[in-house]
């Protein structure tokens, strides 16, 4: 009887269904979602509710070639997480980017605490392009280290 019942209700489902759209649908949405874990935007929720979520660590293991980036809110205030934003230089803040001069790729990875820093050096640009300034920036991570030799790159 449930057997039946069952078989009918999904033969009725199936039937009332456009394949072609529900498949669209379930691959943006498996995108969607591939895209935030590899973002990281899913990843501090799911360690979280499982309680093992480390603070930080306090010292930043990063040298960047000038102070940490800052909009007159601290050390990292000018930041988006590792990557470059902007600076507060003499009173004026500046837009900035990513640093080659002294790492090829201009950001870094140093272990830390059980987990690792992402540095980056930047360099803050004045409206006709000039450099005015240097800093650096850094965020922490309880992940496992990227390895360069993975086939995969996340945020490449």
């Amino acid at each position: 009887m449930l057997e039946k019942t069952t078989r009918i209700l999904s033969e009725g489902f199936a039937r009332s269904i456009n394949r072609r759209s529900f498949l669209r649908r379930t691959g943006e949405a498996t995108f969607g979602a591939m895209i935030a874990l590899a973002a990281g935007h899913l990843t501090p929720a799911a360690t979280m509710a499982r309680g093992s979520i480390q603070p930080p660590s306090p010292n930043i293991s990063c040298s960047p070639p000038g102070p940490y980036c800052n909009t007159g809110g601290g050390d990292l205030s000018g930041c988006h997480g590792g990557a470059c934003f902007q600076h507060l230089y003499q009173g004026t803040v500046y837009q900035c980017r990513v640093y080659y001069q002294y790492y090829q790729a201009g950001c870094w990875t140093s272990a830390s605490g059980g987990g690792y820093w992402t540095c980056c050096d930047c360099e803050c640009l004045n409206s006709g392009g000039g450099r005015v300034a240097t800093c650096g920036c850094a965020q922490y991570s309880n992940s496992p280290s990227p390895r360069p030799d993975s086939p995969i790159r996340v945020g490449a």
